[in-house]
């Protein structure tokens, strides 16, 4: 009879730590990855431009003024900042 509630006791245990780890761990909620590449997250879009020798202008331009910028992998190729940084990168941009 011990060998029944041996095997109960470590199903039991088998279950609860089962149950614990589905209610801290299971129940993953985190957005599904972009891969098309059109989601870029917090950063805005100033500009958009034809090639990647022009955006990488735009980009350095931006940096030498202070703004952190970035541009997309894919054409047209899109010239982003974090929302903070929109006006003062339009306005590096329009000089």
């Amino acid at each position: 009879m011990t060998g029944f509630y041996q095997t109960a006791v470590v199903f039991g245990v088998l279950g609860l730590l089962a149950l614990t780890l589905r209610y801290f761990a299971g129940n993953d909620k985190r957005p599904v990855p972009d891969l098309d590449g059109t989601d870029f997250g917090l950063l805005s879009e100033v500009a958009v431009v034809p090639t990647e020798e022009a955006a990488n202008v735009l980009v350095q331009k931006l940096k030498r003024n202070g703004v952190r910028a970035t541009r997309s992998r894919n054409a047209p190729y899109r010239v982003m900042v974090f929302p903070a940084d929109v006006a003062n990168a339009r306005l590096v941009l329009r000089s």
